[in-house]
């Protein structure tokens, strides 16, 4: 598989939501949360989502208190309070996520022209898990627990343009999500090809 000739030399890739289901993942890990039956689960995903960019908008934290944090406020806003032992699970449950169907073959061809990175939101030993379903090889990891920082802050591709050895202009970015992926790395130089 080639990339428009000799234009790239590396491809980067966000993880969840992009390799990784993030959606039926999340999704499973309510259902499996008995104190969350009955209540509205599209409400909770979004109010989950916005308390979780508030939270990385602030001072660095690891990700896993980020994600359990995050649950916890969105549950609260429907009246319910949730158990240590369920947070717990919640966060546990990330690496068990499952990848997506189409993910593999594409990068094992990708991989044998191109080194190839994820950058990601998460902490390095949740990463790791997640890539080993992926089974391709992943040369260079960046987890926000690398940068204190969190996408679409800048630290993510500062970090690849080290690791990786080559300008920008070398560098694809592909990902799933605009905020979070797509419109950071654009505005940083990158070309990016968004995954809908």
């Amino acid at each position: 598989m080639a990339l428009e000739g000799n234009r790239y030399r590396a491809v980067t890739f966000d993880c969840y939501g992009t390799l990784i289901d993030w959606e039926a993942g999340m999704r499973a890990a309510l259902r499996a949360i008995l104190a969350l039956k009955g209540l509205d689960h599209e409400r909770l995903l979004r109010e989950r989502e916005a308390a979780e960019i508030a939270y990385q908008a602030g001072t660095y934290r690891s990700y896993s208190s980020i994600l359990g944090d995050s649950l916890k406020a969105a549950a609260a806003a429907q009246g319910v309070k949730l158990r240590y032992g369920d947070i717990l699970g919640f966060i546990r449950s990330m690496p068990t996520w499952p990848a997506f169907k189409d993910a593999a073959r594409p990068l094992l061809r990708l991989a044998m022209n191109y080194p190839l990175a994820i950058l990601s939101n998460v902490e390095n030993e949740m990463l790791e898990r997640s890539v080993k379903k992926l089974g391709a090889p992943i040369v260079a990891r960046i987890t926000a627990e690398d940068v204190k920082s969190y996408k679409p802050a800048p630290a993510h591709w500062e970090k690849a343009l080290k690791r990786l050895s080559h300008p920008k202009e070398r560098i694809l970015h592909v990902a799933g999500s605009l905020f979070h992926d797509v419109r950071p790395a654009r505005a940083l130089g990158f070309d990016t090809v968004w995954i809908n």
